[in-house]
């Protein structure tokens, strides 16, 4: 009995290992910025950068990192989508001076977007809905 209730708790302990394994990679991303835009007051130049969010139900914490670590942590909102995006990418808008902010991150094949900061709040339609390439 109590060697089958040694693999019983093996197998337990690793479906939990693997849960939170698969669970860990679903609130990461990685985010390619064509242009110069800003988030959180911060710029974010042309590049790669790595997103990550954390947070429960549909308001997150989103952190951006680049090369150097993280470069804004701003509030988004995640929101669900019909069907899964064909391609990763984002969403800015631009104010009168022609600064571009961030305003969305989507990611190819999942059915759900990041929509960033005030833009989250207010659910206002960008002015430039231009989706770029991640």
């Amino acid at each position: 009995m109590t060697r089958t209730k040694s693999i019983a708790n093996l197998l337990t302990i690793s479906l939990l290992l693997a849960a939170n394994a698969v669970a860990g990679n679903t609130n990461k991303g990685t985010l390619k910025v064509a242009e110069t835009v800003s988030v959180g007051g911060k710029q974010l130049t042309a590049g790669q950068y790595q997103v990550e969010w954390a947070g429960s139900g549909s308001n997150v914490e989103l952190t951006i990192s680049g090369a150097r670590g993280t470069v804004a942590k701003v509030p988004a909102q995640i929101l669900p989508l019909e069907k899964a995006g064909a391609a990763s990418g984002y969403s800015t808008s631009t104010d009168q001076a022609g600064n571009k902010t961030l305003t969305q991150i989507f990611f190819g094949g999942k059915k759900y977007e990041l929509s960033i900061g005030e833009a989250s709040a207010a659910t206002a339609t960008p002015s430039d809905n231009r989706p770029a390439s991640n």
